[in-house]
């Protein structure tokens, strides 16, 4: 699909019936509310559902823009969840959005990071809490941090070897042992992890 080489037409058709498989077969087993984490643009009958979910990955750089986009899913008059949304760490990582990880050359022996990223935790970080400060505005359903952690992109020293920078989570995978699948490893908070606990917990007081 990233080539081009797909029907668009045929594509969406068969995602539809598909998604209309799935919600039947969710119904017949289980009772409560129901859901489907659809692609920003996605067009979803989501008559078949409870609530209305979204990945975003969008970036402006005015929230009222933010806001503007994801109205549009409150007219099918049900709770509107953000089933992912997240950045990746370096600098202009928000204005790439879902594609911010396509930053490494795995063709490589060992993967290597694209071009010259200037790592930023910092920039994560306050992507990660202007737009829950969004989602919070509109009083939006419910909210999901992408992700907790990514072993398979561990953090370097070495810029070149940062794998960390092309990846979404809110801590750092610290290797100890070798590479590969049978790596040692333990994860490290990164200034994502601390902001959204500041965040959270102000939410509760």
């Amino acid at each position: 699909m990233l080539s081009g080489k797909f029907d668009p037409q045929l594509t969406a058709r068969r995602l539809r019936e598909f998604i209309a498989r799935s919600a039947a077969v969710g119904r017949s087993v289980f009772r409560g509310r129901t859901t489907y984490g659809a692609a920003h643009g996605d067009e979803v009958d989501w008559g078949l559902f409870d609530i209305v979910s979204v990945n975003y990955y969008g970036y402006f750089p005015r929230r009222a823009d933010h806001v503007r986009e994801l109205t549009g899913y409150r007219r099918w008059g049900k709770p509107v969840a953000i089933s992912e949304f997240g950045t990746c760490t370096y600098v202009g990582a928000p204005e790439r959005g879902g594609m911010g990880w396509k930053t490494v050359d795995y063709s490589k022996p060992e993967p290597e990071v694209v071009g010259d990223l200037v790592r930023s935790e910092r920039t994560q970080a306050a992507y990660l809490t202007d737009m829950l400060d969004v989602f919070e505005s509109m009083d939006l359903y419910a909210a999901m941090v992408y992700t907790f952690v990514s072993p398979d992109s561990p953090h370097s020293s070495e810029p070149r070897h940062d794998l960390d920078m092309a990846g979404y989570s809110i801590v750092k995978t610290i290797r100890t042992t070798g590479g590969g699948a049978t790596a040692d490893w333990h994860w490290e908070p990164k200034e994502a992890f601390h902001a959204l606990a500041r965040h959270y917990g102000r939410a509760r007081c």
